[in-house]
């Protein structure tokens, strides 16, 4: 277990804590992303439109993850053996900045290689952090590929750096209004930005320093891409070291992610010191592999189980883990499993997965509280595998309903809730 200088606390196993995340995008048309991108090409993420009123009603409900969603599920991922979870430092207005430290301790070695994970910089961006959620199921899971990684990698993720912002309902502020994303080159830093350049110092002091560190973030032009650094601001090697990576990512998700030529930065020589890649570049080179993450900011916006199977499936791949043979043994599962709907409550659509343990015709259907059938998902043969289907309740009034996955020899039922 790892330690830190600042209110630094084990939480014990605990009972389950469940509770509903609102999921409500920033919705933007076509020609106001082509605008803000092109004004500012240089920010990977882009700027919301803040006096539209999907803006304004996404950010009620703090984009639908709350940091009381966060501290519900520190709850729920305290109860697994594989995690310890400390508080590194504080915000602004005092609020607890939670670090997560993922590894098979019974196996515990300072040979494995360190993985950083941060989400949340920016308050709107809330799907960086439903892919970093994802990744931590999958973390915590009882696969071959979770356990694998957990042998052979010790995650450090932090899933809110910017938690006031969050509460705020600021888009890319903190509590005293600054943008915490590009305030690493101040005198002084912004409180959340000296805790996390703290933990930085700290880890890369570790025998197994940081080996690749991902900062999770989402994008208004509705693409899934990762931020790649030019040749001319880092050097030739590092710039091969991305291209591997975010090939590697991009074979585990056909067509889901963009080529690394997508979205080029730090294309002159020196690069801006403001960021944490920044950080990293300056004081540690190529030893580590830092990159900004972007997910879709937009009402397409999906597949977060997929991006997150595919980012630690990169990272196995990068590391030479030998996570593509370990997939291969492990692709028939062994059980049937209906997941809870994501995201829950959900307006209007939201996706349902469920595994199939060997070939057999599957039922999965929607039922409104009276029983009466409103859709059907699934109806066919299908084969071992996990699957994720998305259901439309763009007809529906609000309300409570309730989902069935059905094959011959299996029955599961689970309710979620649509919000208008």
């Amino acid at each position: 277990m790892e330690y830190w200088g600042f209110e630094s606390k084990r939480f014990r196993k605990i009972r389950n804590v469940v509770v509903p995340l609102f999921f409500l995008c920033v919705a933007t048309s076509e020609s106001f992303t082509q605008s803000i991108s092109q004004k500012f090409e240089n920010d990977p993420c882009g700027y919301p439109d803040t006096n539209s009123i999907e803006y304004k009603s996404s950010a009620l409900l703090n984009w639908g993850y709350s940091y009381d969603s966060l501290k519900a599920d520190i709850v729920r991922w305290s109860q697994s053996p594989f995690v310890v979870i400390d508080s590194v430092g504080a915000t602004v207005q005092n609020r607890a900045m939670y670090l997560l430290t993922i590894q098979d301790a019974a196996t515990a070695s300072s040979a494995r290689k360190r993985i950083w994970i941060h989400a949340r910089t920016h308050p709107n961006e809330v799907q960086g952090t439903w892919v970093t959620n994802e990744i931590i199921k999958l973390l915590l899971s009882s696969s071959p590929i979770a356990k694998r990684l957990r042998d052979s990698c010790v995650f450090s993720i932090m899933p809110m750096h910017n938690p006031d912002g969050v509460e705020l309902a600021r888009p890319r502020q903190n509590a005293n209004g600054v943008d915490i994303e590009s305030n690493w080159a101040a005198n002084p830093p912004q409180p959340e930005v000296q805790v996390l350049r703290r933990v930085f110092m700290q880890l890369m002091s570790q025998p197994n320093p940081i080996r690749i560190a991902l900062n999770m973030h989402s994008a208004i032009a509705c693409r899934r891409y990762f931020v790649y650094h030019h040749a001319s601001g880092t050097s030739n090697l590092f710039a091969t070291m991305q291209q591997n990576f975010i090939g590697t990512v991009r074979n585990h998700f056909p067509g889901g992610i963009e080529p690394y030529t997508y979205f080029v930065s730090w294309t002159s020589n020196p690069p801006p010191s403001v960021y944490p890649e920044s950080w990293f570049w300056y004081n540690h080179r190529e030893a580590v592999l830092a990159n900004t993450y972007e997910d879709k900011n937009c009402v397409s916006a999906g597949g977060f189980d997929s991006t997150a199977f595919a980012i630690l499936r990169g990272i196995g791949d990068f590391l030479n883990l030998g996570i593509t043979r370990v997939a291969h043994q492990s692709s028939s599962p062994a059980t049937f499993r209906l997941e809870q709907n994501y995201p829950n409550p959900f307006n209007p659509t939201t996706n349902v997965s469920f595994v199939i343990g060997h070939s057999t015709f599957v039922s999965v259907k929607v039922f409104d509280v009276l029983g009466r059938e409103v859709g059907t998902l699934v109806n066919e043969v299908k084969a071992p595998g996990s699957y994720s289907v998305q259901f439309d309740a763009s007809n529906l009034a609000s309300g409570i309903y309730f989902y069935r996955l059905a094959t011959p020899t299996f029955v599961q039922t689970k309710s979620m809730a649509l919000m208008r």
